[in-house]
């Protein structure tokens, strides 16, 4: 982890219980003050390990050790908006730490399952933390807050997401690697579990360099490649790496699915890349997978 993260990390050591000394944090607009803030190099920083450090990592830390919870009664869905987001961003900083459990364990009685609220409210409220820390719209304090109850609620909420039924079958191998200079790695470890779930041995490589993701595929097997893409390397160098993927591969029909923020607005971007196909998210990257592989039986 950079330096600048640990230094954010042992920041937010004092705000891990709920303290009622706490005094009320600036108001909706959330304007920050001057005398409270780091170095302005420590801000991409301070943005980047919002997401791409701290929730991955207690993601996969935990795995396998927490009890499944029992499944709620089918309910109408839960659609989780940015106005939702951003009201629970407010909640974890201005409220106890108790007052958002409270709130999310309110959504799962109604039905929202731990993956949804992960991907859907956890996660989302830490990117949506690192745009208000981006735009000057909430101070150090804030942040420093805001992230460490998330952690808790990680803690807390993350076991049940990663505890799997056993697959009834092995649907194959899938590499799972961020695009080498990237270093948004939070949807590729929910990608991981939701791969895992539906029968896939999966390997994951959350910063490799180009080099090292080159020989995984030169020297092992295969079916599957995924790259997530966040923006911030070209995408030109986004359709080097399939190609130098595709052109290394043990496995000559390797297929190549690109996914992350690049491709939200157009999945097809993907193909024009280079892949065989593009995903907005999770749920879709296994779908497409599933529909991909059901397509190739019946051409058989």
């Amino acid at each position: 982890m950079p330096e600048a993260g640990r230094g954010f990390l042992a920041a937010c050591a004092p705000y891990f219980d709920d303290q009622s000394r706490l005094t009320d944090l600036p108001g909706t607009d959330w304007r920050p003050l001057d005398s409270l803030g780091p170095e302005p190099e420590l801000r991409t920083e301070l943005a980047r390990t919002i997401e791409t450090e701290i929730i991955p990592r207690l993601m996969l830390a935990h795995r396998a050790l927490g009890e499944s919870r029992a499944a709620p009664p089918v309910m109408a869905p839960i659609v989780i908006t940015d106005a939702d987001v951003a009201s629970f961003a407010e909640m974890i900083v201005r409220k106890p730490l108790s007052v958002a459990r409270a709130h999310l364990d309110g959504l799962r009685d109604r039905g929202l399952t731990t993956e949804a609220l992960i991907t859907t409210v956890l996660s989302a409220t830490a990117r949506h933390l690192g745009v208000l820390w981006d735009q000057d719209r909430c101070t150090f304090v804030d942040v420093t807050v805001g992230l460490s109850r998330l952690q808790q609620l990680l803690r807390v909420y993350g076991p049940a997401f990663e505890i799997s039924p056993a697959p009834e079958v092995e649907r194959g191998r899938v590499l799972l690697a961020v695009v080498p200079g990237e270093q948004h790695t939070f949807g590729l470890a929910v990608v991981e579990e939701f791969f895992r779930r539906a029968g896939w041995n999966v390997q994951s490589e959350f910063l490799p360099s180009k080099p090292i993701l080159i020989e995984h595929v030169r020297t092992e097997w295969f079916d599957l490649v995924g790259l997530p893409a966040s923006g911030e390397v070209s995408a030109a160098a986004v359709a080097a790496v399939v190609k130098a993927v595709r052109a290394a591969s043990l496995n000559r029909g390797v297929h190549i699915m690109l996914g992350g923020n690049l491709f939200v607005a157009d999945p097809a971007l993907a193909v024009s890349l280079g892949a065989d196909f593009g995903a907005r998210d999770a749920v879709e990257a296994v779908n497409r997978v599933d529909w991909m592989l059901e397509t190739k039986k019946m051409s058989c």
